[in-house]
């Protein structure tokens, strides 16, 4: 842990801030730092790192910005009372909101970190430290507390917020010469040589402040937002000096405006606003997942081609599973009656074969596998069963298919349908509901999804049909990030300052159930940040479903929350991790069981709705004799003397809970 600072410093508390953690460049959403190929800490094959790390508020480093920044802003607007000593322990208390402080890391083969000239700590103004957020991207980063304080200078006290009263060297790229005062030439008779007289340090260069040994700091001009910049004034010349030719400005940027969310679309069916609603049903139609199978003991991956609650309890949810094989086998469907007996496809990783042979050939795909072979013992020992529903799982993993159709519009010659849901790898996703994403670094982030459009590209040429995609596919919406607020009084928390009405419910009763623990335990407060409004995607940047920590990752949530970790960890895989694809559209699949292909039963139907059956179902498939007592060790699939896996390969969701009260505002 950094060590805090032992002299006492004077804070200087943050004025307002153009910051973005999020911007919008020629239509996509990037976070405004380093990219998740900078973050990435690992060594390449030489041994070396080459990568970004996060500088803490209680960093050295990160103290030593703040007590410049705070310094230079004291020293030019805290009057003359501040001039002479009290500067120099002064310290801005935080950065500007949404400025965030990067370290370059480098090392060598051996691990040692390289000798550079830039410092650590303090001593020097230009360090391997960088400064993001400026709201025009991430390469509009600063290098220095120095080459930063005209940008703060200006936040703090040009109250029109027009950027084109800054001087830093991002709003005003193209800086103007500094006027200097003319020098009077004399000539001498027995000289022929022209004597240049020099300003001294008594009189310094108009258009800079200049304190003892300091750094020297170009402080903004103020002018009118509407008008010439006023002239910084300069000494008469003897002689005529040419005017300058005026330097294009930069194009100027504007302040970014306040975000307003977007209005949520209504549910149009029971089943579609069940599973918009807080703690209904953890798993869909159409969707894979792991279920326990009592007879065996073990955990299997099946099709859920059904659910309903039952007549008179309606807590109580019905599943029917089909389980997935090779088509060799016709497993029946299986009734499982509770939730704690089912997990989300992407909430454990798939483990390996049980057949050495496709372990040696992990690029064989599900449809590429001799499963005759594999049954009749061909390629040695294993269970095709268990090594079809894996395979099978990992294949449904890379398609997609839109379903619902809303309407069709066209624009610039391409047609856009718009849908009110998606099959997306092992789930179903509904339009008004919150997904996890890929981009950012925070890896936490969420869109809130208004709209599916497919995008049918029908007059490409036909010679480029077979090298360019003839669709593609993308989500619009608002998206979230995961913030925290101080709440030094459990008892009166403080309220978040965005007040948001377009949350999805599930969003809300999740962070309320969070913050009964966060509040009293850290004293802290959790909400969920809008960062963009109406933003756009491809498919490929959608991690899978969200899930509420509070119904599904209750245990990591309490051990996170009491080792001082957070309360918004990462505890689900994404969408290709199986395959190794990582981001990837995927195959599009005309219908939903075209997906699963010859691993279930031809014929197999899905049935929508919450609907019971009218029959009760079979009596062998409604036995559930007996609980998952002991999740380490069990078995998974037909057969546990071959087959026996330990679950410490999967992803430790074992805990549900039920509780949907709202106790703090979101």
């Amino acid at each position: 842990m950094a060590q805090q600072p032992l002299t006492s410093f004077w804070p200087l508390f943050g004025g307002k801030s153009d910051g973005q953690d999020v911007v919008n460049l020629k239509g996509r959403v990037l976070r405004n730092g380093p990219s998740q190929e900078q973050l990435d800490d690992k060594p390449n094959d030489q041994g070396q790192c080459d990568y970004y790390r996060l500088i803490k508020k209680d960093d050295p480093k990160h103290l030593d910005w703040r007590k410049k920044l705070g310094g230079m802003l004291l020293r030019e607007i805290g009057g003359k009372q501040h001039e002479a000593d009290k500067w120099q322990q002064c310290i801005l208390w935080e950065l500007p909101e949404n400025y965030v402080l990067y370290e370059h890391i480098k090392t060598k083969a051996d691990g040692q970190v390289k000798t550079v000239k830039n410092h650590s700590g303090g001593g020097h103004d230009r360090q391997d430290a960088y400064l993001y957020g400026y709201p025009k991207g991430p390469k509009k980063r600063f290098r220095s507390p120095i080459e930063f304080f005209p940008h703060l200078l200006w936040l703090y006290t040009d109250e029109t917020s027009d950027y084109n009263n800054c001087t830093c060297k991002m709003c005003s790229p193209q800086q103007p010469e500094p006027e200097r005062p003319a020098v009077r030439v004399e000539f001498k008779p027995e000289l022929s040589t022209t004597i240049k007289r020099e300003p001294t340090p008594s009189t310094p260069v108009p258009g800079y402040a200049v304190v003892g040994r300091n750094p020297v700091v170009q402080i903004p001009v103020r002018r009118p937002s509407s008008g010439p910049p006023a002239q910084s004034p300069s000494t008469k010349s003897a002689t005529p000096v040419p005017a300058p030719v005026p330097t294009p400005s930069a194009p100027p940027i504007r302040a970014p405006p306040a975000l307003q969310s977007t209005t949520l679309p209504q549910p149009r069916s029971l089943e579609q606003q069940a599973d918009l609603s807080y703690n209904k049903y953890l798993c869909r139609t159409g969707e894979v997942v792991w279920f326990f199978r009592p007879k065996t003991a073990a955990w299997g991956l099946g099709l859920v081609v059904r659910r309903w609650a039952t007549r008179g309890s309606p807590a109580d949810r019905s599943y029917l599973i089909q389980p997935l094989s090779h088509p060799f086998e016709l497993p029946p469907q299986e009734l499982v009656t509770t939730d704690q007996h089912l997990k989300p496809w992407l909430a454990w990783s798939a483990p390996n074969c049980t057949f050495p042979y496709l372990q040696q050939h992990p690029q064989l795909t599900y449809a590429q596998v001799d499963w005759a072979g594999l049954e009749s013992g061909r390629y040695g020992e294993g269970i095709a069963s268990v090594d079809a529903s894996i395979m099978a799982a990992k294949a449904i993993d890379g398609t997609y298919t839109l379903f619902e159709r809303l309407k069709t519009t066209a624009e610039s010659g391409v047609e856009l349908r718009h849908y009110n849901g998606i099959f997306l790898g092992a789930e179903k996703i509904w339009r008004g509901e919150p997904v996890r994403l890929r981009i950012g670094s925070s890896g936490s982030d969420l869109m809130v999804i208004t709209d599916i459009v497919e995008r049918v590209f029908s007059n490409a040429p036909q010679k480029q049909l077979s090298t360019q995609p003839v669709s593609q596919v993308v989500v619009v919406g608002d998206i979230y990030s995961y913030a925290t607020l101080d709440a030094p009084d459990p008892s009166s928390p403080p309220k978040p300052p965005q007040q948001n009405n377009n949350i999805p419910t599930r969003m809300v009763h999740d962070m309320a159930w969070r913050n009964r623990m966060l509040v009293p335990t850290t004293r802290t407060l959790a909400w969920w940040k809008l960062i963009a409004s109406g933003s756009k995607l491809e498919i490929s940047d959608i991690k899978g479903r969200w899930y509420e920590t509070s119904l599904v990752f209750q245990e990591p949530f309490t051990k996170a929350v009491k080792n001082n970790e957070g309360g918004n960890g990462i505890w689900m895989n994404s969408r290709g991790d199986a395959t190794g694809l990582g981001k990837n559209a995927g195959a599009p699949r005309p219908n939903r069981t075209a997906a699963f292909g010859p691993s279930i039963p031809e014929g197999t139907q899905l049935i929508d709705g919450l609907d019971p059956p009218n029959q009760p179902v079979g009596e062998q498939q409604q036995q559930q004799p007996q609980q998952p007592q002991d999740m380490q060790g069990l078995d998974m699939g037909i057969g546990s003397e071959h087959a026996t896996f330990s679950l410490d390969d999967f992803m430790n969701v074992d805990h549900l809970g039920e509780d949907a009260g709202m106790d703090f505002p979101f």
